[in-house]
């Protein structure tokens, strides 16, 4: 299955040329090739956060896309770069666990096929040791853009890194999770999608009381803390027209307990 689109996920920023050079080097491979952005400001070498964008992500994105995903602490030692396919999509990222939430977003992307990808003869050299989303995924992303089968990149792997999506855990009327992501407005966004939770829930993150859910910003006075389910269905907490994170010090990982209304128990 021949890639129509390159999607470019990583942590690089726009500041500096590395995004642009990877489209230039993709390009060169594959003249006509179109490449989107789905963003490349992922917080520096955060996997989860990654991991959690490109699974919420993936299914609005025409079928046939292949998603290169440069969010990798790893560069330059011997972790291994990775081609996967599921039935509508591909994938090329580093064997560092941030694909594995991909499937857990529809059963529909679970993968049919991984690849390491090991052919030399495609990447540029030399190869630098800080830099392989120019000189590996670009070149290989781009042949395979071209036409080029997915067998050249190299044999089939089976026993790639994969992390647990952090599920929440239910007891009685409480639910436990965790905090999955920070936008850069400063929401946070758990674990908890809109099937754990009522209308009445009680959350309780790094010492803050947020009581029960609201349908939008608008609701609630500036500098208030609310609670909302977001459009990709997880539970946020946020400041209208502030940040959450910032004012309360919330991280990536950080836990959170919420307390249903009894008849929900």
């Amino acid at each position: 299955m021949k890639p129509k689109f390159a999607v470019l996920m990583t942590d690089f920023g726009l500041q500096d040329p590395f995004v642009g050079v990877m489209r230039g080097v993709i390009l060169s491979r594959a003249p006509n090739a179109k490449i989107m952005n789905l963003t490349h400001q992922i917080p520096p070498q955060d996997i989860y956060t990654a991991a959690f964008y490109l699974m919420v992500s993936v299914s609005y994105f025409p079928r046939g896309s292949l998603f290169m995903v440069v969010v990798d602490p790893g560069v330059g030692s011997e972790r291994d770069i990775l081609w996967a396919r599921s039935k509508w999509y591909q994938f090329l990222a580093p064997d560092n666990g941030v694909l594995s939430w991909v499937e857990e977003g529809s059963p529909k992307e679970r993968f049919e096929e991984v690849r390491v990808v090991r052919n030399d003869k495609l990447f540029l050299h030399p190869v630098s040791s800080t830099f392989h989303g120019r000189d590996i995924f670009s070149p290989a992303a781009g042949a395979l853009l071209k036409g080029m089968s997915p067998k050249t990149l190299g044999p089939v792997r089976t026993d790639y890194k994969k992390v647990p999506f952090p599920k929440p855990k239910k007891v009685l009327n409480r639910v436990s999770g965790s905090v999955i992501g920070v936008d850069r407005f400063g929401n946070v966004i758990t674990n908890l999608m809109d099937k754990d939770v009522t209308p009445t829930t009680v959350f309780y993150l790094k010492g803050k009381v947020v009581a029960g859910l609201k349908p939008a910003y608008a609701f609630v006075k500036k500098g208030e803390a609310l609670a909302f389910v977001g459009s990709f269905r997880f539970v946020e907490l946020s400041v209208r027209n502030g940040s959450f994170a910032e004012m309360f010090g919330v991280k990536t990982g950080d836990p959170i307990e919420a307390t249903l209304s009894l008849d929900a128990s």
